[in-house]
């Protein structure tokens, strides 16, 4: 939990400034819920899951709004979890040594770009275009 804290206090503090200034705390709460998901996804192409997701692609008009109300479905439960599990003014007094931000900053870089990669890899592997 003492990780999960201090990544949700670097998207804080990453948030806070620029365009986002107005709204970092549920900047850090998207950002959380991204980064579940995309584990999610990982999962569910490990498991052959990925048609229990909505249905992915182009759709015309009415069914894409249909289907960004099922992915707000589906990504609603952990929103509400981190919202829960963090609170804004416990982000607000956190503070770390500048030397361990960057360091974190550094890693939590590389972890979701591994992620991600992981995710195409995944995505890849099962289209059959890997072997």
């Amino acid at each position: 939990m003492k990780t999960f804290k201090f990544i949700s206090y670097l998207f804080y503090r990453y948030y806070s400034t620029g365009g986002t200034k107005d709204i970092p705390y549920f900047s850090t709460l998207c950002a959380l819920v991204g980064i579940a998901m995309l584990h999610i996804l990982q999962i569910l192409a490990i498991f052959n899951g990925m048609d229990l997701l909505p249905a992915s692609g182009a759709a015309p008009g009415t069914a894409r709004l249909i289907k960004y109300f099922e992915w707000a479905l589906l990504t609603a439960p952990l929103f509400l979890l981190f919202f829960l599990l963090i609170k804004k003014d416990e982000l607000q007094s956190m503070h770390y040594d500048e030397s361990k931000i960057k360091r974190g900053y550094i890693y939590l870089i590389i972890y979701i770009v591994l992620s991600f990669a992981f995710l195409m890899f995944l995505a890849l592997l099962k289209k059959g275009k890997l072997g």
